[in-house]
């Protein structure tokens, strides 16, 4: 067993983000904690993936115990999680090798995540490739949701042109692929996205209104000697329409400004209210990038970061105007919160979490509790921690 001890220090009390402390967990090389869903203040559920073993642990006392769920399907990696309500969760992810092969696993719980049952795929998606997962998720109502993920694809480079390659040269890549669900995960609709080539890395869905997706897109890619690819990357953001559960969901792709290398995280307190955060494309581990949308995803517009940051992973928005986010602080080893209550135009360090590589996924139930998953090391050393306010 590690340890972790220690490593918590708070900056002062921050709207709706006072108080973290680390919660007690197995804490063992190669246990890592995803993202965490939170029903009510009392009940959460969160992903755990363990060396090419996936599962969920449920704790039903603000996280001061946990157990482990039982997940049939054998997944190999989970990398999304949605608990609409007290009963319901669904969780998505990958089943067998992602550098080989790999098949997309949507997973669902009716009884609050005590117990997972495979849900079927629709069936232009239940082949299977190299890379081939499902790794966003989100629920408008414990009936309405949307994932998203990647699909193996051959055929023409996109944005390549002669002498670069040429049409006989193969080439693979990912597709993206977004699904959708009407009568609460028992049945999904897909709507490929022929020709977008992009990682939809986080995704929410207000009560009414469109889903957001973010994550990073591919351009100008051309295949490499090596037998791979060399592509041009950016940050990238979608809005998605579930539609009916006989219909396709209907998706569209979102102008962000320049000059962002990755979206990874996005919240929207309402239907035309979204705050995402990621990385800038201006260094090597970036400086912290923040988003607003006001207009539902039409228009996205750049607001300060929080001071210092080398990249934001994760942001949750209990109200249009408070919002708490997570990423990397100073040139060191330090994770940190943030918090505004002005939607925005400012942040604060709501606690200093040296020690922690990062906090990575966050959910929070208004603003009076948040549950955090973060990593401790890098290589065959790290470990997973939880910790919450």
């Amino acid at each position: 067993m590690l340890g972790v001890a220690g490593v918590l220090t708070l900056a002062g009390p921050a709207e709706g983000a006072a108080g973290w402390h680390l919660l007690p967990t197995v804490r063992t090389a190669g246990r890592l904690y995803g993202q965490p869903a939170c029903p009510t203040v009392t009940r959460c559920a969160v992903i755990v993936n363990d060396r090419g073993h996936a599962g969920v642990v449920v704790s039903s006392n603000e996280g001061r115990t946990w157990r482990t769920s039982s997940v049939a399907g054998a997944p190999s990696g989970l990398e999304a999680l949605a608990c609409p309500t007290v009963t319901l969760c669904l969780a998505v992810g990958y089943r067998g090798s992602l550098v080989a092969d790999s098949t997309m696993v949507i997973e669902r719980s009716n009884d609050g995540g005590t117990s997972f049952a495979p849900v079927a795929l629709p069936p232009t998606l239940s082949g299977s490739g190299r890379g081939d997962q499902l790794e966003a998720l989100a629920c408008a109502s414990a009936t309405s949701c949307v994932a998203s993920g990647q699909a193996t694809e051959t055929g023409p480079s996109p944005g390549c042109t002669p002498p670069t390659c040429t049409t006989t040269q193969p080439y693979v890549t990912f597709g993206s692929v977004v699904l959708a669900t009407s009568d609460g995960g028992l049945t999904w609709s897909a709507a490929p996205a022929s020709g977008v080539f992009a990682q939809a890395y986080a995704a929410t869905c207000p009560s009414t209104g469109a889903c957001q997706l973010v994550g990073i897109a591919l351009s100008a890619c051309s295949p490499s000697g090596s037998g791979g690819s060399r592509c041009g990357a950016a940050g990238a953001a979608f809005s998605v329409t579930p539609g009916a559960s006989s219909a396709a969901p209907a998706w569209v792709t979102e102008k962000i400004p320049g000059g962002v290398f990755a979206l990874n995280g996005v919240s929207c307190p309402d239907a035309t209210t979204c705050v995402a955060v990621g990385q800038s494309a201006d260094s090597t581990l970036g400086h912290g990038v923040v988003l607003r949308t006001e207009d539902g995803g039409a228009t996205w517009r750049s607001q300060p970061p929080p001071g210092g940051t080398r990249g934001l992973m994760a942001v949750d928005c209990p109200s249009s105007r408070v919002c708490l986010a997570a990423g990397g602080l100073g040139g060191g080893d330090e994770a940190a919160v943030f918090a505004t209550a002005n939607g925005g135009a400012s942040w604060r360090v709501a606690a200093r979490i040296p020690g922690l590589s990062g906090v990575e996924r966050m959910t929070c139930v208004g603003a009076g509790f948040c549950l955090a998953a973060g990593t401790v090391g890098i290589g065959p050393g790290e470990y997973g921690v939880l910790l919450a306010n």
